[in-house]
């Protein structure tokens, strides 16, 4: 055992190596005098010293920048002090050499299991920090830190094999560069202390096991409709018995997610993440876009957070519970960012490694948070797919979300999808791709730009928000469902699947797996707040009418709906726009509105029979959409969305989807010989409301969605 030293001193400069051959000097502009050229670099362990070549001398507001060249070869492991002409000094830092190439290729492990294998009688830590020259793993046994020296093996990877039963000890890892000594938690940990102050040993096995045979089955990812659900906001109303609210078992009170007929639960972050106290969860809100710890589960949804096991525990059962249930679960995923750049573990592993910087060593920040991940370097793709096949097996999560993933790389991304293919295919991944500004070359983010190198990966579509609902930053521009017919032309092309109606037409998508359809989330307005400033003179039931067709729109496209939970009756944050710490009286799901509602609510429990009836929604390819669906609109006020010989699909030979988008009565011209009505602007589902017989006309109420169908 050892003892950690922790130093701290203030120097007049700051030097970083950035290449083998390169030095960068950092000095603040009010100080530049006391640096001067001629400038060495002294070997602290073998004192040998060597000239340093000015290259350039840059400007950069605050800073002076030199660039030094050195004339040798240097031993990345050596101490170093870089000395100017008049003897001041300061320790040479890494610096943009961890991000080289080279790097890379020198210490990148594919295979080497990182953080802990715990067995009854010994444990196995392993750490990967290739710059560090020391490190203890810190066992908190009785309350004292008890510090075991690690050895340095292949890869700079640290490993201590201790011959002890430690089931349920505290510990962290003491990571020494010479110059300072941290203690940090272990980045690849799987169960924490309260707050995450400390990784905590457990034995999975004792944990409640996932069963596989729970899992249901999944045909196609256009078979999906996914429902996005906060723990917290789902379970925090007074209807829900105290010691459950905003807990995993709360959501275990399955009856209206079972009744409403969705396939597959998206639940808000449950990783472990900053912004609530976990001892005293009602004191604040966050919606978990924060990441602590990435391979713990959150512990102020558990019943006990001090309890390592409980966390884990509860959210088994739940999982557990979903899948007998009928639903597949989906993780909403954040690794393109910390939450904090400086605390998190990433940079006392190697400094700088994990984060994008640009070309004058400042961290980017597309992600608004601080910092950006660098998925695209070995050892950080690495521990993204460690960490989604640890949920996928120990969790048996059915699908991921990828927060900001246009800042994560192609590459890590289609890495994902081969890995998550190995253990189901039909493990859904899909993400927000937008363009962001990160240091990373277009070409190589996954973008919804760069759909094509994403084959089997989706993408909210954005394009479908904002012309069925309208602008997300602008409530005067005005979608689709608000009254704005100039796109309708637009809403064709979204219904169509977003990947073209015909050969030669231009589309946003190759095929309908690719488009994530959806006109609210958590982010943003929800749709009802958004009608209430778009169409504020507008009665509350021509608005609810509006959403009701929009909603119906999402569900009835080709590709993969997307439901907010609550859409389905109105849910408001009272204009809120951005509630992510706002309080739980803004972001709580409010039962007795949902009371109030049932009829719009089991209206749309009748689209989602409809679609999950039918496959002829549910196209999986382009070429079948082309062959089957015609869209076409009456007098530009009614969008007919038709899917023509579609008997081999299911029980209707042809169905037509007329949208009334006038607040109007329309009467559509068509031949209604045989056709039974199965959705109107009061009922829908499986069942005739209607036969028809000789008609030739056909009357839509106004902002209605009517179904008609064929038997034969």
């Amino acid at each position: 055992m050892t003892t950690s030293n922790h130093v701290t001193q203030p120097y007049p400069y700051k030097a970083y190596l950035d290449e083998y051959n390169e030095i960068t000097l950092l000095v603040d502009t009010h100080i530049q005098d006391v640096t001067d050229a001629p400038f060495f670099l002294i070997d602290l362990m073998t004192g040998e010293e060597i000239e340093l070549i000015v290259k350039e001398v840059i400007e950069l507001g605050q800073y002076i920048k030199y660039r030094l060249l050195i004339c040798e070869f240097i031993k990345l492991l050596h101490a170093f002090d870089v000395v100017d002409g008049k003897g001041v000094k300061s320790p040479l830092r890494l610096g943009g050499i961890t991000r080289t190439k080279w790097f890379d290729q020198r210490f990148y492990d594919a295979t080497v299991k990182l953080g802990i294998s715990y067995e009854k009688k010994q444990t196995q830590f392993r750490i990967w920090s290739p710059t560090a020259v020391a490190v203890s793993v810190v066992l908190y046994q009785d309350d004292h830190p008890h510090f075991y020296e690690m050895t340095r093996t292949t890869n700079g990877v640290w490993e201590r094999l201790i011959t002890q039963n430690l089931e349920g000890v505290r510990y962290r890892y003491d990571i020494n560069h010479r110059h300072i000594s941290k203690e940090v938690i272990d980045p690849y940990g799987i169960a924490s202390t309260e707050n995450g102050t400390h990784s905590v040993v457990v034995d999975l096995e004792k944990t409640v096991q996932i069963d596989p045979a729970l899992r249901p089955e999944l045909k196609q990812m256009t078979d999906a409709i996914i429902y996005e659900v906060s723990i917290r906001d789902f379970t925090i109303h007074s209807k829900i018995a105290k010691e459950k609210r905003g807990k995993y078992v709360g959501l275990l009170e399955l009856d209206y997610l079972k009744e409403l007929g969705v396939t597959h639960i998206q639940l808000l972050p449950i990783y472990d993440f900053e912004g609530v106290d976990e001892l005293h969860p009602d004191a604040a809100y966050n919606w978990g876009y924060n990441p602590s710890q990435y391979n713990v589960p959150e512990g102020s949804y558990a019943t006990d957070p001090t309890d390592p096991y409980k966390r884990i525990n509860e959210l088994k059962t739940l999982i557990n519970a979903l899948h007998q249930a009928g639903f597949r679960v989906i993780m909403d995923v954040v690794y393109n960012h910390v939450y904090n750049r400086q605390t998190f573990p990433f940079e006392a592993q190697v400094s700088t490694y994990f984060y994008r910087y640009d070309l004058h060593g400042r961290a980017t920040n597309g992600s608004g948070c601080g910092n950006d991940i660098a998925s695209e370097r070995a050892m950080v793709r690495k521990f993204m797919l460690d960490s989604v096949k640890f949920w996928l097996t120990e969790y048996g999560m059915d699908g991921f979300r990828f927060d900001l993933m246009g800042l994560l790389d192609i590459k890590t991304m289609n890495e994902i999808r081969k890995l998550c293919d190995t253990i189901d295919p039909t493990i859904m991944l899909y993400g927000e791709g937008w363009e962001l500004d990160t240091a990373l070359e277009t070409h190589q983010k996954a973008t919804l730009a760069n759909m094509q190198f994403l084959p089997r990966i989706a993408h909210f579509n954005d394009t479908f928000r904002d012309v069925i609902k309208g602008s997300t930053f602008n409530h005067l521009e005005k979608g689709l469902a608000l009254g704005n017919l100039t796109f309708l032309d637009l809403g064709k092309a979204l219904l169509a699947g977003s990947s073209g109606r015909q050969l030669g037409e231009s589309f946003k998508f190759l095929h309908p797996a690719q488009t994530i359809n959806y006109v609210e989330c958590h982010d943003n307005h929800t749709f009802w707040d958004r009608a209430n400033m778009s169409n504020a003179q507008e009665s509350d039931e021509t608005r609810r009418k509006r959403q009701l067709l929009a909603t119906a729109m999402v569900i009835f496209a080709q590709g993969i709906p997307f439901l907010h939970a609550g859409q389905e009756f109105f849910r408001t944050k009272k204009g809120v726009e951005n509630s992510y710490q706002d309080s739980d009286d803004i972001n709580a799901m409010d039962w007795e509105r949902a009371a109030t509602y049932q009829k719009e609510i089991d209206l749309v429990k009748g689209y989602l029979k409809i679609r999950k009836a039918h496959a002829a929604f549910r196209f999986p390819s382009s070429l079948l959409v082309k062959k089957h669906v015609s869209l076409s609109d009456h007098q530009q006020s009614v969008m007919i969305y038709e899917l023509n010989d579609v008997k081999k699909f299911g029980d209707y030979s042809h169905i037509k989807v007329l949208f009334n988008l006038k607040e109007e009565w329309m009467t559509y011209p068509t031949e209604l010989a045989d056709f039974h009505m199965i959705a109107n602007e009061e009922q829908s589902g499986l069942n005739t409301l209607h036969a028809f017989i000789n008609e030739t006309e056909l009357a839509l109420p106004p902002l209605s969605t009517t179904i008609l169908v064929k038997l034969k």
